[in-house]
């Protein structure tokens, strides 16, 4: 081959080489881009807990959360909600933490406004608050709680009047509210928010929100047989996280209840040492994700770290998602479930 020919022809592979090797990058570039490590965050930041900053000494001795209530977000930001109630007396004078309560996923948190008792709901993505209408401080309830569905749309309010327990849900987007039975509570509602989980001393019940009617109900066995889950898509499938113990050895499941036929099983979990199952949750797939705490005692205070798991129910195979720490210095800290 002549000398020019074949300087030639190096020079065009090495050029198709090097077209070759962009290419190949620009590819593994795009993937990288197109599918992040599962602890990556969304496109749209939510919430991963909030708690009460600051712990005031009071003149007995004893201390009480100053405030702000703030709120940890995916993407690094702390946001403190100036407005937001804080405290709320209880029977005894000791102050307790105002009621507030983060959506499913995190996308929004609810609470009562400090001047004026109005709920608010605050939205992750925009990181404006809306008032509800019509809705405010519940003036004649004690030790209220709050639950707020996904997308905000529906608001349980929980507490004392008098002796007797009752549980209001209240519709954001309307005002309207209803009244639950005597007895019940409101826990959770079903991703595509046409269903809501309630608990009875002797029986679980599922309501239709379009009418409050009851469309399920489960009659206990036992008073402790409580179903503290998460209601499926389907409307009828509750997911219980627990953590038991027998003759000294610990387990993490989560138990799969279905309210129309009875049908049970469970799921075991294979999780690290030190580390307990804490909720458990679906997404409007139909897809189950489980919360995990583990608690470290750190310089005087203790670091509680989270991590978010999506769950195989053919497997019981666990991929992690997310994972994030609170300390002891928050008062009341709580993550979004």
């Amino acid at each position: 081959m002549p000398l020019r020919t074949a300087r030639a022809t190096a020079a065009t592979m090495t050029a198709a080489a090097t077209t070759a090797v962009t290419f190949i990058a620009t590819v593994i570039a795009a993937l990288t881009v197109a599918a992040p490590h599962a602890g990556a965050a969304s496109a749209e930041p939510v919430i991963r807990y909030a708690g009460l900053a600051g712990n005031c000494l009071r003149s007995d001795g004893t201390r009480r959360p100053c405030g702000p209530w703030k709120l940890w977000l995916s993407d690094g930001r702390v946001v403190a909600l100036p407005d937001a109630r804080r405290i709320a007396k209880t029977e005894t004078g000791y102050p307790a933490a105002a009621p507030l309560s983060i959506s499913p996923h995190g996308a929004r948190v609810a609470y009562f406004r400090e001047d004026d008792g109005a709920l608010m709901i605050w939205e992750a993505a925009t990181g404006r608050a809306r008032r509800v209408p019509g809705v405010g401080w519940p003036g004649d309830l004690r030790l209220v709680e709050i639950t707020l569905s996904t997308r905000a749309r529906f608001v349980g309010v929980y507490g004392l009047r008098g002796s007797r327990w009752v549980d209001r849900v209240v519709d954001t987007v309307t005002g309207r509210s209803f009244t639950l039975p005597e007895g019940r509570r409101s826990l959770r509602f079903s991703p595509d928010l046409k269903h809501m989980l309630a608990d009875g001393q002797s029986v679980t019940e599922i309501y239709s929100t379009a009418t409050w009617s009851v469309e399920r109900r489960w009659v206990k066995q036992r008073r402790t047989d409580h179903l503290y889950g998460d209601l499926a898509p389907d409307g009828v499938t509750v997911a219980t996280a627990l953590r038991t113990e027998t003759r000294g050895s610990a387990g993490n499941t989560v138990t799969l209840h279905n309210l129309a036929t009875g049908e049970r099983s469970t799921l075991s979990l294979r999780l690290r040492s030190g580390e307990t199952v804490h909720r458990a949750r679906w997404d409007g797939a139909g897809r189950l994700d489980v919360l995990t705490f583990s608690t470290r005692h750190v310089a005087n205070r203790f670091r509680t770290t989270y991590t978010w798991y999506r769950l195989d129910r053919a497997t019981h195979g666990l991929r992690r998602l997310d994972s994030f720490t609170a300390t002891s210095a928050l008062w009341n800290h709580r993550p979004a479930f």
